[in-house]
């Protein structure tokens, strides 16, 4: 009688602990997981703002390019176009 109370606290305790296991595993199984189901992709862009309008463009980065640079004229009152700001946008995709 002894011997099957300990078997049962025994199995009980093995249940108890495999439980606290699989409860402190599981979220880092679930980031592992779920990292490799996204992919990001980079993209290097800049912004470019006229001077004399409002005008503002987003546009691919070129080699070269610097924040201040000019880089053209605007399309709607021919003033110069300045590089505002130099930046990574990031892309994720689900596979």
């Amino acid at each position: 009688m002894v011997a099957l109370q300990l078997d049962s606290l025994l199995v009980a305790l093995m249940i108890a602990a495999l439980l606290l296991l699989l409860t402190a595993v599981l979220p880092w199984i679930l980031s592992v997981a779920s990292s490799k189901s996204r992919v990001v992709k980079e993209e290097l862009v800049e912004v470019v703002k006229c001077l004399k309008c409002d005008y503002e463009s987003v546009r691919k980065y070129e080699k070269g390019d610097y924040v201040g640079k000019v880089v053209g004229s605007c399309p709607n009152d021919k003033g110069s176009l300045v590089v505002k700001a130099i930046y990574v946008e990031r892309y994720t995709q689900t596979k």
